[in-house]
């Protein structure tokens, strides 16, 4: 499945163990399979730091996800 993480830089190597602890859903590595919603919250986090780049990581993710607490949602977030 293919998942997007929206930053202002790229990261090549996701780390669930150096995130900022107080996001909405805890500590962890953000993603969504909706492209739109990555683009979005790049631009915003690039506005939010004053940052020259707003960045789309795009990520090849595995069916087996091991011992990851994946949180998903039934709802298309596109519009949100």
């Amino acid at each position: 499945m293919i998942v997007y993480h929206g930053s202002t830089v790229v990261v090549r190597q996701p780390d669930v163990l150096h995130s900022y602890r107080r996001l909405d859903f805890g500590k962890g590595f953000y993603t969504t399979t909706v492209r739109e919603q990555a683009e979005r919250w790049a631009r915003r986090k690039a506005d939010i730091l004053n940052a020259d780049h707003a960045i789309v990581n795009l990520y090849q993710m595995s069916d087996d996800t091991g011992n990851l607490i994946i949180k998903t949602f039934d709802d298309d977030l596109r519009n949100h």
